[in-house]
């Protein structure tokens, strides 16, 4: 089914225990800060009924039945690229697909482990994964991915801490039903607007670490789960909000900490439970698609921010000089970079453990996450340098609805003839907005850190091919053997006449030429 915003704004009422800025919330749907975050993630709901993005986001499952695309799973290179669109259009429209992200790629990364565990070592984790998808297909849940442990001494394995076990998340007891969860998990994105928490290791797992290797699905709402919200970026709402933060105050941190304090997990919500040497496989496959998530949220980003920077030189009247347009030029480039190498990671899938799931090429969407993470703050840089200091200092909503104080800044904050001054103002408040502390770390952390991409983008590289195609260029021998260097032609296969033996055969350097 395919649900209203009406039946999703419903289903929140849950009962589910919250709490933002140390006091318990009531309702997230009336909370003044909270109530922004959900109106963005009910554009989840917005998206599929409307006309002119139905045939986007709903498909059928194998009853015939309509259901969300983003809670089925990729078999081919087209569902990647629909997925990636799906991804791309919704983070558009400033708020959609926020319930579909974290959680449909933890949701595809269960189905590959699932897929690998029962052919190595015969478990049925497939038939509870297939059976959990189908529940959240029927009442088209909204979910979110939970996979960040807090960690604690990074030095240490999970069982090894000293101050207590908790730090990763961990199975505390094993019953005839199920299993008793104990633990947190942080950084959550659309924790407070979820319908249920798909949980998963954050790492790989040792076999003295098995009591960490777990993955499972259970309701926000669930006895033993608190929900510890972040502070919100901003606390304006309404028309101020809109002009004061454009971007946060419709896209406001939506991140908790989970605590799991010995929640019931039922066994048909279990799909890893201690299977150590598989938590790899777990991390990576999540690791692939949430970065494809991560590059197509950064485009409209991207797109904002290099936009945002050509109009405020255009209100400026600088938009002419070449220091400008060189800094216009790298953005543009950046911003286009990032949405090619997203497209191109769907384009060539991989089914590297052996299902018929297919993963974004690892190596390009790392790439891709890498391109916008290293290069996220010279963005803001450039930004802030064409804007000028008034991105710093422009005035709020309230400073410009005074009809005191108004007439100044009309008169003294004006720039290009026939630009209105609010509309200057309107871009300088964008980029203060998109420029500011939030938006510069989530960029960077945020589906991975960029030491994360660099361990993939090593671990994913093809060394054989890189070191043959240098043993080729060296004339040593070793390439011969490669399945792409080795089946170059080379200009052996090129029949010479002998060369002439009466050719003085002396080396030519500078000042001595042959006459």
């Amino acid at each position: 089914m395919i649900r209203t915003v009406k039946e999703y704004l419903d289903s929140l009422n849950d009962g589910r225990e919250i709490w933002c800025l140390g006091e318990k919330v009531a309702d997230v749907r009336t909370h003044p800060t909270l109530s922004s975050i959900i109106k963005g993630a009910a554009m989840d709901y917005v998206l599929p009924n409307h006309p002119d993005y139905r045939d986007l986001f709903v498909t059928q499952n194998g009853e015939g039945e309509d259901v969300n695309f983003l809670l089925t799973a990729p078999k081919t290179a087209e569902d990647l690229l629909r997925r990636r669109e799906c991804f791309i259009v919704g983070m558009r429209t400033g708020g959609g697909v926020l319930l579909h992200c974290m959680g449909a790629d933890a949701l595809a990364a269960f189905t590959v482990t699932a897929n690998v565990m029962d052919k190595e070592i015969g478990t049925h984790y497939t038939e509870r994964v297939e059976a959990y998808r189908k529940l959240l297909q029927k009442q088209d849940l909204g979910i979110t991915g939970a996979i960040t442990d807090v960690k604690g001494d990074r030095s240490l394995h999970p069982s090894r801490q000293k101050q207590h076990r908790d730090y990763y998340l961990r199975i505390v007891d094993r019953q005839k039903d199920g299993i008793v969860v104990r633990g947190a998990k942080v950084h959550i994105s659309a924790t407070p607007c979820a319908n249920e928490v798909l949980c998963s290791p954050c790492r790989t797992h040792g076999e003295d670490d098995k009591d960490y290797a777990l993955a499972f699905a259970v309701p926000l709402n669930t006895p033993g789960i608190k929900l510890l919200a972040v502070e919100p970026v901003s606390r304006t709402y309404g028309e101020e909000g809109r002009f004061d933060y454009p971007r946060t105050s419709a896209m406001q941190p939506t991140e908790c900490l989970i605590v799991f304090d010995d929640v019931f997990v039922p066994w048909e919500r279990v799909f890893m439970c201690g299977e150590w040497q598989f938590s790899r496989t777990l991390a990576y496959a999540f690791a692939s698609y949430h970065r494809l998530f991560g590059t197509c949220k950064m485009v409209g980003k991207l797109e904002a921010m290099t936009g945002a920077a050509a109009l405020i030189a255009e209100y400026n009247g600088i938009e002419q000089h070449n220091h400008i347009r060189n800094k216009l030029a790298w953005m543009a480039m950046i911003t286009q970079m990032v949405t090619q190498l997203s497209k191109a990671a769907c384009l060539e899938p991989v089914t590297e453990f052996g299902n018929d799931v297919v993963m974004p090429d690892r190596m390009t969407i790392n790439s891709a996450k890498y391109t916008f993470a290293s290069n996220f703050h010279q963005m803001c840089q450039h930004m802030q340098d064409i804007a000028g200091g008034l991105s710093t200092t422009v005035p709020t909503y309230r400073d410009w609805k005074n009809p005191e104080i108004k007439p100044y800044l009309e008169k003294y904050l004006g720039a290009k003839d026939g630009v209105p001054t609010e509309q200057r103002i309107r871009i300088m408040r964008l980029i203060k907005d998109m420029t500011g502390n939030y938006w510069q770390i989530d960029t960077i952390h945020g589906e991975g850190s960029m030491a994360a991409q660099e361990m993939f983008l090593y671990g994913s590289a093809d060394w054989d091919k890189l070191k043959a195609a240098a043993k080729r260029a060296a004339h040593i021998d070793g390439w011969q053997d490669h399945p792409v260097y080795g089946k170059l032609l080379t200009t052996d296969l090129v029949t010479m006449p002998d060369v002439d033996e009466s050719y003085e055969s002396i080396p030519v350097t500078a000042g001595h030429r042959r006459q």
